[in-house]
């Protein structure tokens, strides 16, 4: 609960306003057996009817004021607790927008879904009862029994025997059901994670027919979490009759003793009536207790889910403030781009140190010039562009973007000079001309048409009987491969960087289309730095500068026909896609 507590200090002052009225209706509610107690003794026993309307006037009002106080709590409670889950739902977004991608790598992103969701809910919950219901009960139960001693100190010697075995009892519930609770919410992670992965591969499943496997799959982790839960319920099952059964054990002794007592005189009928709702007030605290453990237990495992995130210490995260401005339009003297001896691998992955996906990359790529980049699958062509934006720190070796270190380079201005557009194009939901301004928030309408006509999407999207305004749906279903690639080159030309990355992002448009884009991307004005990487040996046949990639290794670089002679791997391409 470490992390959660400074949430709850934000609202103090609400949370004093609400146990300031929490106290009063307490209040209300022990002194309500006590007058009852009077309303027997002195009226109704002694047929004194004057006496029975004073004491019910005065029991109607201690009944309204306890019930203006509960009204007053439970406003300040769920209003506490609504605003803390909203705090605390955004710092943790917030937190994992700002994780770089080996933190996001070491995560399932199913987990920090439920982290966000269900285990913000659970410590919601915990809040809300803490207010209504665990300040309150504390009070109570310690107020009844000091009233039962008023009472009756001899009869009221029997919860001292009853209250301490019950409060073992709870512990020992508590000790055991933690372990369970953290199990039941790791089994929801895999639970949603399988979900996940179905809904995100459905068109895959319904291509293959594979819904028994799937189905399969989702009971075996469905059941794995029910499983985990009945455990979980088992425990809460053993100890609450238990409970109960010694609550009513002195309910029995207590009715045993006062029927002599009141036989010899010794107390009052009124009394025991006060008593019993005394003792009847006492079980409904030890209840609530027991039920509020219950949803500390919930809540401590989510508050060690939840702090794992906030506590989180991401030493690549994107939060670098430098004063190195980036400015590579302007400057001349730097090249566009530069590549000192990098050696690569992915943080928390199957590749190790000792295996590099990147290994001793060393080449420089002068302002305004377009660099294609063309290898064999897994060459490491798509590791290689995602150290421009920072996305990942290099293990060894320097990436200099207009003459600026990345390691140094303050993030934002960093990726504000570059323009992505990754192989997998993700849209997101919303109209045409929004997701092309997620390149550009403040985007005219003209320069959105003259993004998508740059990226020959302009004839498509006028097709469309809405326009620009037309809906995209999540990931964009309602498009075809083509179209969403598109889609995603005028997203990054909006933005009118400095550097373009085009990562085999047009793999799906033929080969005139291809070539009709590149054509437009390099009249723009000002021209763009340009990498792109292509398995298409005849998109970067004509460009002076060529990266040849293979093994995670520099196999080649120069033009063409420098390449035709002296890098076999860049020959086996050109005669495998090519005949003379």
């Amino acid at each position: 609960m470490t992390h959660i507590i400074p949430y709850w200090k934000r609202y103090q002052r609400l949370i004093a306003i609400g146990v300031f009225f929490l106290i009063l209706e307490s209040f209300g509610d022990l002194l309500q057996p006590m007058v009852v107690s009077m309303i027997i003794d002195q009226g109704v026993m002694e047929g004194a009817l004057d006496v029975v309307f004073r004491l019910g006037g005065l029991m109607l009002l201690v009944t309204v004021f306890g019930a203006t106080c509960a009204a007053m709590r439970c406003v300040m409670a769920s209003r506490v607790s609504q605003q803390f889950g909203a705090d605390l739902r955004l710092d943790l977004f917030a937190k994992i927008n700002n994780f770089s991608f080996a933190a996001l790598g070491r995560r399932e992103p199913a987990s920090m879904i439920t982290r966000m969701t269900n285990d913000t809910s659970q410590l919601v919950g915990f809040t809300n009862g803490m207010m209504r219901v665990f300040l309150r009960s504390p009070i109570l139960l310690f107020g009844a029994i000091t009233m039962t001693f008023m009472l009756n100190p001899r009869l009221a010697m029997i919860l001292l025997v009853v209250v301490p075995l019950i409060a073992i009892l709870m512990y020992i519930s508590l000790r055991v059901g933690f372990p369970l609770f953290t199990k039941m919410q790791e089994a929801l992670d895999r639970n949603n994670a399988v979900l996940r992965e179905y809904l995100s591969g459905v068109r895959v499943v319904k291509a293959y027919n594979t819904f028994d496997q799937e189905i399969d799959r989702f009971d075996v982790s469905n059941s794995d979490l029910a499983n985990t839960a009945i455990k979980a319920s088992r425990v809460i099952g053993v100890f609450f009759p238990i409970i109960s059964f010694a609550v009513n054990i002195a309910v029995v002794a207590t009715l045993w003793l006062a029927r002599s007592w009141v036989a010899d005189s010794q107390m009052n009928v009124g009394q025991v009536v006060a008593f019993l709702n005394y003792v009847m007030q006492i079980t409904m605290s030890l209840r609530m207790i027991f039920n509020v453990y219950q949803m500390f237990i919930r809540a401590k495992a989510s508050a060690n889910r939840v702090g794992d995130i906030i506590a989180e210490e991401d030493t690549e995260a994107d939060n670098r403030r430098a004063h190195t401005a980036l400015n590579i339009t302007s400057d001349t003297s730097n090249p566009a781009i530069e590549f000192a001896g990098v050696t690569f691998a992915y943080p928390g992955s199957q590749h190790s140190e000792s295996e590099p996906v990147l290994k001793d990359i060393t080449f420089t790529l002068p302002k305004g010039e377009i660099l294609g980049i063309i290898g064999p699958t897994g060459a490491g062509k798509s590791s290689l562009v995602g150290l421009l934006p920072g996305f990942y720190m290099p293990q060894s070796g320097d990436v200099y973007v207009a003459g600026v270190n990345t390691k140094d380079a303050d993030i934002t201005a960093l990726r504000a000079s570059i323009a992505y557009v990754a192989q997998q194009n993700t849209l997101f939901h919303g109209t045409i001309a929004n997701n092309i301004r997620m390149g550009k928030a403040n985007a005219t309408t003209e320069e959105v048409e003259d993004a998508a006509m740059a990226a020959m999407a302009h004839d498509f999207i006028a097709a469309c009987p809405e326009g620009y305004d037309t809906i995209v749906s999540q990931k964009g279903v309602n498009l075809s491969g083509g179209q969403k690639q598109r889609l995603g080159i005028a997203r990054a030309l909006v933005r009118k960087a400095d550097i373009l990355i085009l990562d085999d992002c047009v793999s799906a448009v033929d080969v005139e289309t291809e070539a009709a884009i590149l054509q437009a991307i390099s009249n723009l004005d000002p021209s763009p730095t340009i990498v792109m990487i292509t398995q298409r040996i005849s998109s970067v046949m004509n460009l002076r500068h060529i990266l040849v990639m293979d093994a995670g290794k520099v196999a080649g670089y120069g033009s063409h026909d420098y390449l035709m002679e002296h890098c076999g791997v860049y020959q086996e391409i050109y005669h495998s896609q090519l005949i003379d």
